[in-house]
């Protein structure tokens, strides 16, 4: 038996398990190709135990590259660091100038426009109000049972609302229900004023009434219209005389002066007025 170094005897003793007895290779070719066997061994358990000791560690260089972390920044070349740099620079001092020029100038056109259209809805809303004061009038009248009257005077530009008043307390309660039946509207004892209406401050509103006479309408400088409990309506255009049913729709005209536009009220015999389209 071949005697080994104390340090080399167990491999030694493993020979025969890795070295063909056929071999006929000398001693010491056989025992370095045993040490090479031991060293792969060696490399092969490495590898295992970083294979399962936790996160995926390769123990020999591939040329397959790593896994890129996402978390971390791409790099990026010279000519996107600058499209970059480009994009998030603010605006330059002619930009801004060319911006505010421009908004100048649409302002600048459609100011005109708008204005026009302010004015328009001014015109729009008084006719509207005037509608609202006739229907309050026909609503207050069958609603009280008592007759009430709108009186318009184009001299003031003014529609005043007055109602009949309870009479006679001392002997029972009486009321007009009858238009006719009052002598003087404008007499504080008889009448009561509801509201009033002034159209001669607003801006560029032109209010006319015109009576039911073909074609168009005379132009009015002082209408009464009355209504009574039971849904009848009279009419007068002086501030005296008598009160005669409404056979036609009396109208009321508000124009804007400066672009043209023209909003009509109707007050037709039943008294419901409404606005034209």
């Amino acid at each position: 038996m071949n005697t080994f170094p104390a340090g080399i005897a167990w491999p030694v003793r493993l020979a025969p398990f890795f070295i063909a007895p056929q071999s006929l290779a000398p001693v010491p070719d056989r025992f370095e190709r045993f040490i090479m066997q031991i060293h792969g061994l060696a490399r092969i358990a490495e590898g295992m135990r970083l294979a399962f000791a936790g996160h995926l560690v390769r123990p020999f260089p591939c040329s397959r590259p790593p896994l890129r972390d996402p978390d971390r920044p791409r790099a990026s070349s010279p000519r996107e660091r600058a499209r970059r740099r480009r994009n998030g620079r603010g605006f330059t001092l002619p930009e801004l100038l060319a911006v505010v020029v421009l908004i100048g100038i649409l302002a600048a056109a459609a100011s005109p426009s708008f204005v026009n259209g302010m004015r328009d809805r001014r015109v729009n809303r008084t006719a509207m109000e005037i509608s609202g004061l006739y229907r309050l009038a026909r609503y207050q009248a069958i609603g009280r049972g008592a007759a009430v009257l709108v009186r318009w005077t184009a001299a003031t530009g003014q529609f005043e609302v007055r109602q009949a008043r309870v009479q006679n307390i001392g002997a029972g309660s009486l009321i007009a229900t009858s238009c006719r039946s009052i002598a003087n509207w404008m007499d504080p004892a008889l009448t009561d004023p509801v509201t009033t209406l002034q159209t001669e401050g607003i801006e560029l509103a032109a209010v006319e009434l015109r009576d039911p006479t073909a074609p168009d309408g005379a132009v009015r400088a002082n209408a009464d219209i009355c209504f009574t409990p039971r849904g009848r309506t009279y009419v007068r255009y002086a501030t005296s005389g008598d009160l005669v049913p409404l056979l036609g729709a009396v109208r009321v005209n508000v124009t804007n002066t400066r672009t043209g536009l023209v909003r009509s009220v109707f007050v037709p015999p039943n008294g419901v007025a409404r606005l034209g389209l």
